[in-house]
């Protein structure tokens, strides 16, 4: 969601290197931005709404340079996207950049505003340069003024300040939102995302809950949430597979819905080891004994890939696997039992609502185990895990997940198999066909990616369309919702998906002439079922795009579109099938001209509840 930038260097300007990592931060989502730096002893701010092109061109009018500064973009949750409300937030004395959420900070405003403070903003970020500038009145020390504000602030946050006090010194601290340090030479940054300083410095530390500190040009120092000093725990800079630029491609979603062959070749490269699926950073899955039941915790795109692979799971293993959404899960006070195994999925590993519920899980039943399938290693999510299996698709810049999606089902292909063969629930020869068949749906991936002409045959469809259904049964039931919220995510056109079998118990009702019908009628998956749905829909005038395996002899001749995919097996099926779903989401927001990598209102990491 929101990006926090920090930099402080004894020879550089700072403004060139905020607006860079801003810029590094766009996918993410935002709606506002801005920057402060300390000149001399006196802070300057320059902040704009809309996009950073907007700030660049207001910074081209004023000087807002130094050796010092903080940069924000900004997701609205409190008031409205404005220039008033955009970050950094100033108050005498002190300038702060926010990301997370002040519960508590109605309170706060209240007992600051009848102490004299005054706000202009709707945001509850404004508190906090209120409150610690409150602190540096009646405090000598900066030092203690930080921390004590930090012990009033309820919620979670991601920091980053000024304090005029301290010409020489960025301000920083962790509680719920993921932030780190960087540094290249005499170069020091903060940061809520490693992308944005990752060809401007060399060196990482990560921040763990409740860390906080302030960095001068002679040194970092970072304190635990009791204010007890810790050692530095500097690593160096991970590199990230495959490019953060766009290179020839339109959208970074173009881009990355073309990598995913590359990306399967490269799970299949790192997790098979001849006839064997292995995961070294999760070796304990080997020899532990099976769960008796599995939990999967997911948001979004995720908890798609989550119910996909529940149909594997509970096929071969015989065990209870339940699905939640993440943000429903710690609510409704789960009960987890022994011998359950926590699987959580996040592309960015500090989805909020995923890392609540992982912690919910640890702190109750502190002898499970809890496995992280995520894209970033050095994230929040694998850092709390007891194992991580790491997608290992390189950066997503497109808001709407692709690459990353199919990741997920690849490695959770892998983890079904290989759970599958540790019950001897799959004879080797039977796993054996199931690997070769995920090598050949590289080729199959790559098939699909030139079927432009098909996919250009049925957007017209949607030109007056109010909606579209997706329908599918079994493990593309979830590819049906998966597909529906990708046309809903850049085209902005209602889309639902559904199990084909439900259709008549209530969505059949939306059913007219000028309605796009999706059926995704894979061989694997109650082929006549489906089929039979599909009559149901004709009958009732839709438009019926047919995505299907079938060879074309058995194909009905009577639909609108037919989209092909190569024929696959249990496990490849769904990898193969998600791709011409991208590929019409995406030319569909062609047609209608919308954003398609920052589509409006959405964040790319969701890093509040």
């Amino acid at each position: 969601m929101c990006g926090i930038i920090g930099a402080l260097s004894i020879e550089n300007a700072i403004q060139a290197d905020l607006l860079h990592a801003l810029k590094k931060m766009e996918y993410r989502g935002y709606d506002s931005a801005g920057i402060s730096v300390i000149e001399g002893d006196t802070l300057k701010s320059v902040k704009a709404a809309g996009k950073l092109k907007n700030l660049s061109e207001k910074l081209e009018k004023t000087v807002c340079d130094g050796l010092i500064g903080i940069g924000h973009t900004r997701w609205a949750t409190h008031g409205v996207p404005n220039e008033v409300n955009a970050h950094p937030h100033l108050a005498a004395r002190c300038a702060i950049v926010h990301n997370g959420i002040i519960e508590n900070h109605l309170q706060l405003r209240q007992q600051l505003s009848a102490s004299g403070s005054l706000f202009l903003s709707d945001t509850d970020t404004e508190v906090i340069p209120a409150l610690l500038s409150s602190k540096l009145t009646e405090l000598s020390d900066p030092w203690v003024a930080w921390f004590e504000t930090l012990q009033q602030l309820d919620g979670a946050y991601a920091l980053a300040g000024l304090i005029d006090l301290c010409p020489d010194s960025l301000w920083f601290a962790r509680k719920g939102s993921p932030l780190l340090l960087a540094r290249r030479g005499c170069c020091y940054y903060v940061a809520s995302d490693a992308l944005a300083v990752a060809d401007l410095a060399d060196e990482v530390m990560y921040l763990d809950e409740g860390e906080w500190g302030f960095i001068k040009a002679e040194k970092c120092h970072v304190f635990d949430k009791d204010s007890n000093p810790l050692s530095s725990k500097w690593v160096a800079m991970p590199v990230a597979s495959g490019s953060a630029d766009k290179g020839s491609y339109r959208h970074f979603m173009e881009k990355e819905i073309h990598e995913q062959p590359a990306v399967l070749q490269r799970i299949l490269n790192a997790y098979i080891d001849r006839d064997a699926i292995r995961f070294p950073d999760a070796e304990w899955l080997a020899s532990d004994a099976l769960p008796e039941r599995i939990v999967m915790v997911a948001c979004g795109t995720s908890y798609h890939a989550a119910l996909t692979a529940r149909y594997w799971l509970e096929r071969y293993l015989k065990v209870s696997v339940e699905v939640d959404v993440a943000s429903e899960y710690r609510y409704r006070n789960p009960v987890i039992g022994d011998k359950t195994l926590l699987i959580t999925l996040s592309q960015s590993g500090e989805t909020a609502d995923t890392l609540e519920a992982l912690r919910l899980f640890k702190a109750t039943t502190p002898n499970n185990r809890a496995l992280s399938i995520c894209n970033v290693a050095s994230a929040s999510l694998p850092r709390e895990s007891d194992g991580l299996i790491e997608l290992l698709a390189g950066p997503e810049i497109g808001v709407a997940s692709t690459k990353a999606y199919l990741a997920q089902l690849s490695v959770l292909a892998l983890l079904s198999l290989r759970f599958a063969r540790h019950a001897d629930a799959m004879a080797q020869q039977e796993l054996e066909s199931h690997i070769a068949n995920l090598w050949r749906a590289v080729d199959g991936l790559s098939q699909m990616l030139k079927q432009t002409t098909a996919i250009a045959a049925v957007v017209p469809l949607f030109a007056e369309a109010h909606g579209s259904l997706f329908l599918g049964r079994g493990p593309c039931y979830p590819l049906a919702m998966e597909g529906a919220l990708k046309l809903k995510e850049i085209t902005y056109l209602h889309a639902e998906g559904y199990a084909a079998g439900e259709m008549k118990h209530g969505p059949i009702a939306l059913i007219d002439h000028k309605l796009p019908v999706i059926v995704i009628a894979p061989q694997q998956y109650q082929l006549d079922k489906v089929l039979s749905n599909l009559k149901e829909v004709q009958a009732r005038g839709a438009r019926v795009i047919l995505l299907t395996d079938l060879p074309e002899s058995d194909r009905p001749d009577d639909v609108s579109g037919i989209l092909s995919v190569p024929e696959g097996d249990y496990f490849t099926t769904p990898l193969l099938v998600c791709v011409p779903l991208q590929l019409l989401a995406y030319e569909v927001a062609l047609s209608k001209g919308t954003d398609v990598d920052q589509p409006r209102n959405l964040a790319k990491s969701v890093t509040v509840e």
